[in-house]
C-alpha cells in the first residue's frame, strides 16, 4: 500500500492507528505488532485491476448488443414489403414537406409585417402572425420613445417643411440618426 493514494472512502472501513512518535513507534491497539493483520489486510491495487476487467466486460458486452441491435433492424427492413417502405418514405417526404410549408410561411407572414410596420424583416422574430405583429409593435414602440418629441422637420429647397404624417417609421429613424441628407 505504500506510494498508492486512495481517496477517504476507498479506505477499510476499520483502521488501526500507529503512533509514530519517539517512544519507539508502538500501534495505538497496544498489540506490539509491527506488520498489518492478514485477515484485514487488503490489496487494493488487485481490486482495481478487478474493477477495470469488470468495466471492460461491460464494455464489450454494450458494443456487441448494438451491433445486433442493429443487424436486427436492417434484417426488418430487409423483410418490409415494398409497399411498406414506400409508405415510410412517403411519411419521411411528407414530414419534410410539412417543415417547408411551415417555413414559407413563416416568411410569407415576416415579410407582411416588415411591410406593414416599416420595419427590416430581419428584425421581426415570432412563429405565428400575431406574435410577429406584437413584436414588431413593441419595437416601433421602443424606436418612437427613443426618437425626439418635437419632431424632425424635413427640408426641400431650402424651405422648411412640415413632417410628411405619412412617413414610416424607418423613415423618422433614418432622420433621427442622420442617415437621409438634408
Amino acid at each position: 500500500m505504500h506510494g498508492f493514494n486512495l481517496p477517504w472512502h476507498c479506505l477499510p472501513k476499520r483502521l488501526r492507528l500507529v503512533d509514530s512518535g519517539a517512544e519507539g513507534g508502538s500501534d495505538a491497539s497496544g498489540t506490539g505488532d509491527d506488520g498489518e493483520d492478514t485477515a484485514d489486510a487488503v490489496d487494493w491495487q488487485a481490486k482495481y485491476q478487478d474493477a477495470i476487467r469488470h468495466s471492460r466486460e461491460w464494455e464489450k458486452r454494450a458494443k456487441d448488443n448494438k451491433t445486433a441491435a442493429d443487424e436486427l433492424e436492417k434484417l426488418k427492413e430487409s423483410q418490409m414489403s415494398e409497399a411498406q417502405k414506400a409508405e415510410a418514405r412517403t411519411a419521411k417526404l411528407q414530414k419534410e414537406l410539412d417543415a417547408l410549408k411551415a417555413e414559407k410561411q413563416t416568411a410569407e407572414w415576416r415579410a407582411q409585417v416588415a411591410e406593414e410596420n416599416g420595419l427590416p424583416a430581419s428584425l421581426i422574430v415570432g412563429d405565428s402572425l400575431e406574435a410577429m405583429q406584437a413584436h414588431a409593435k413593441a419595437v416601433n414602440e421602443y424606436v418612437e420613445s427613443r426618437l425626439p418629441k418635437t419632431g424632425i422637420p424635413a427640408q426641400t429647397n431650402g424651405t422648411v417643411q412640415p413632417e410628411n404624417p405619412r412617413s414610416t417609421l424607418a423613415d423618422d429613424f433614418r432622420h433621427a440618426f442622420g442617415l437621409i441628407n438634408f
